[in-house]
């Protein structure tokens, strides 16, 4: 039944060739809070959710794509602004697929405006690249005076219940954090083409089958450091301070080890505040 309507492998009655022959999916969010909600503005298949969480630092807002995942051409755009003193955690309902492409890229876009005073968190679960998936990811944080922002994305190569490895496709992330107008970090990772050979090079990702990058802005990023490396102690991974941004990394077998990490991480990060309760159901 699935051969017969999978809308990545066919069109009609004959087989499609290109990803354009089928039908796309064009979603997107935008929301602004200044400190409440003002904007909110949602296109299908993205959807937001505001749960109501008792005993929360600040407000949770949570992302669904109804489509469950993501094709070849498809194109997600999430555009979010806070402004005052407002605290707000963004996430996702559930990890993010990419589905195999036939030839066309799947884009998903963020964009982050924080006024002086705001915090943001961006955590979305894990993205899991199908086999012959292809992913171009790009997240711009922009801040002003002393915006602080906890932003986290992690890729998993890969189905592994299905006993799945990614050899071919492509991922491009790219990341952009822009301060009062001055670019202070910039940074982009790619893997194309034969990615089995490559994700096994020693120098590249040796093996690592579940990915991550977290960055964290707050003023106090430098005293963060040592009990952020702490919590990545035992899988590949390591933390920096460049330009006040704490920046980790880190590489493990699979996406439970990455979790579990991760996990580790960000109760560092957010001062022992439990992770939003969508990662926990």
């Amino acid at each position: 039944m699935f051969d017969a309507i999978s809308r990545s492998d066919h069109f009609g009655t004959r087989a499609a060739t290109r990803d354009a022959e089928l039908e796309r999916a064009s979603g997107a969010a935008r929301l602004e809070f200044a400190p409440d909600l003002r904007t909110l503005y949602q296109r299908s298949p993205c959807r937001v959710l505001m749960p109501r969480i008792d005993g929360a630092a600040g407000r949770e807002i949570v992302l669904v794509n109804t489509a469950g995942g993501i094709a070849g051409g498809d194109r997600f755009e999430y555009d979010i602004s806070v402004r005052g003193a407002a605290r707000i955690a963004f996430t996702t309902q559930a990890a993010e697929k990419i589905y195999r492409a036939l030839d066309a890229t799947a884009r998903i876009e963020t964009q982050i405006v924080l006024d002086d005073g705001a915090h943001a968190e961006w955590l979305p679960q894990e993205t899991i690249v199908f086999e012959g998936g292809r992913l171009g990811r790009s997240i711009e944080i922009s801040l002003a005076g002393g915006a602080r922002v906890l932003a986290l994305e992690g890729l998993v190569l890969g189905r592994e219940a299905h006993g799945e490895s990614l050899a071919t496709g492509e991922i491009i992330d790219r990341w952009r954090v822009v301060r009062d107008g001055r670019l202070i970090w910039a940074d982009i990772f790619r893997l194309t083409g034969d990615i089995a050979a490559l994700s096994a090079r020693p120098a590249l990702l040796d093996g690592a089958r579940a990915i991550a990058t977290a960055i964290y802005t707050g003023a106090d990023a430098t005293r963060r450091l040592d009990a952020t490396r702490e919590a990545l102690h035992g899988v590949r991974a390591g933390a920096s301070v460049i330009d006040g941004i704490l920046i980790a990394r880190i590489a493990a077998a699979d996406g439970a080890a990455l979790r579990e990490t991760v996990l580790k991480l960000l109760s560092v990060l957010r001062d022992g505040a439990e992770t939003p309760r969508v990662w926990r159901s």
